[in-house]
């Protein structure tokens, strides 16, 4: 076998004109292949990263609560001992927090818009712990290329932290007053002014659903008891462990004497309706994971995996059928070889198995070289910051500077997938090589 690929690197060598070609498009489909995973697992680790910040923990344990028939809200009572179950009931946990939830309508000097309202404890909060403030240029026109504001301003009365996009519909600043409206338990519309107390970059599209205040600013706003909050939030340190830990707190919560709802892999407020057509009165929990309360944004991550096996697939059928014709031209120029390898007694397995050699060799060569100028230049993009001006794009990216994430996994791929990919295309010319009687083929090649 060593021998195989000895002459097979021979050859290779010798039509070097032809290998650098071909191994040239090899690499540049390995290049783009490592982009464009790259990309997509960025966009994902994104989504994972600004998804438990802003709107979910990997594990949340939530529910609704009907006072009658016809309606239903967002909160959990009993909330330390829903806690405490939690922590005695879990291993891996990272860390243990609840959230507030309230939703309403945000006006400001320059426009309104309906939003989700999270109440914050503020020394638990790993939102605050990681938010990065937005330069006032980022949301105002003709604005100073620096931050106002402090997070160590928030937490105080009433005051609220919104993102550069949510600044720039309401038209406000550091320091401007919203006001907030929203229905209480009772059905009495509530209000409240909240005093702007810093501004945070955008984290993409998740950053158009939410705004953030002390927890007890939404306790007072809808007149609810100390005991009760929106959801509790469960980190781990393994996020996927999630859906384990799910089931696990649904036979914890069911031993402890709580009802369930039976679980929809859907974020809470796209409950709203079918729960409100139940007809059953009191709490009920409803245990999701992130990925559930993200579901309907997965499309993003779904779109670019899909447009890449899309490329991908078009262009190994290009490097394949490019394949396939070198090597139908090589079996034209080698006739008199074949012809000679098979009069001393090569098999034909064994002619079939150098061509296949050869193809599988160049598929490594332009693999290698394509996985070495894809780290150096994914190593480059991520180290040079690169900002993305266009606001769509950042929202779909959910990132404002160029993030990509190359795995070992896909290296290892792209170094499997191509070399297996020409062996594969060099197969049926390799075939019909071997077929060829060896008289034929000296007689061929004079």
């Amino acid at each position: 076998m060593w021998t195989f690929f000895l002459v097979a690197l021979r050859n290779l060598i010798q039509a070097r004109r032809r290998t650098l070609l071909l191994g040239s498009a090899i690499a540049f489909v390995s290049l783009l292949l490592l982009l464009l995973l790259s990309i997509s697992k960025g966009v994902s680790d994104r989504l994972i990263e600004a998804s438990t910040l802003t709107s979910t923990g990997h594990v949340n344990v939530a529910g609704f609560y009907k006072q009658r028939a016809n309606s239903a809200t967002p909160l959990i009572t009993d909330r330390e001992k829903i806690r405490s179950l939690v922590q005695e009931n879990i291993s891996g946990l990272a860390l243990v927090t609840d959230r507030a939830r309230g939703w309403g309508r945000l006006i400001g000097s320059g426009g309104s818009f309906n939003t989700g309202l999270n109440g914050l404890i503020l020394e638990e909060s790993a939102f605050l712990k990681e938010v990065k403030l937005a330069e006032q240029s980022e949301y105002k026109k003709d604005g100073a290329n620096k931050v106002l504001g402090k997070i160590e301003n928030f937490g105080a009365r009433n005051t609220i932290l919104i993102f550069a996009g949510q600044a720039k519909k309401l038209g406000v600043d550091v320091g401007d007053t919203l006001t907030f409206i929203t229905e209480a338990n009772g059905g009495q519309a509530n209000s409240v002014d909240l005093t702007v107390a810093a501004i945070a970059r955008d984290m993409g599209f998740l950053s158009n659903f939410s705004v953030f205040v002390p927890r007890q600013t939404v306790l007072d706003l809808d007149r609810r008891g100390s005991d009760t909050t929106g959801a509790v939030w469960v980190y781990l340190k393994d996020i996927r462990r999630a859906n384990e830990v799910r089931l696990q707190l649904e036979n914890v919560f069911r031993k402890a004497g709580y009802t369930l709802l039976e679980h929809d892999p859907r974020p809470f407020f796209i409950k709203f309706q079918k729960i409100v057509g139940q007809d059953w009165r009191g709490l009920r929990l409803d245990l999701t994971t992130w990925d559930d309360e993200v579901s309907f944004i997965n499309w993003i991550v779904t779109s670019l995996n899909g447009l890449s096996v899309f490329l991908v697939i078009i262009l190994g059928l290009i490097i394949a059928t490019g394949i396939a014709n070198s090597m139908w031209m090589t079996v034209r120029e080698r006739t008199k070889e074949i012809g000679t390898l098979r009069a001393i007694g090569m098999q034909k397995a064994q002619v079939r198995t150098l061509f296949m050699i050869e193809a599988a060799l160049l598929g490594l060569f332009g693999a290698l070289a394509g996985c070495v100028l894809g780290l150096v230049l994914i190593s480059a993009l991520n180290t040079a910051q690169i900002p993305i001006n266009n606001s769509g794009l950042r929202v779909f990216l959910m990132t404002d500077v160029v993030k990509l994430s190359l795995q070992p996994v896909h290296l290892v791929g792209a170094l499997l997938f191509l070399p297996a990919l020409t062996a594969l295309a060099a197969f049926y010319p390799s075939l019909k090589a071997s077929q060829m009687p060896p008289v034929q083929a000296l007689n061929q090649g004079k």
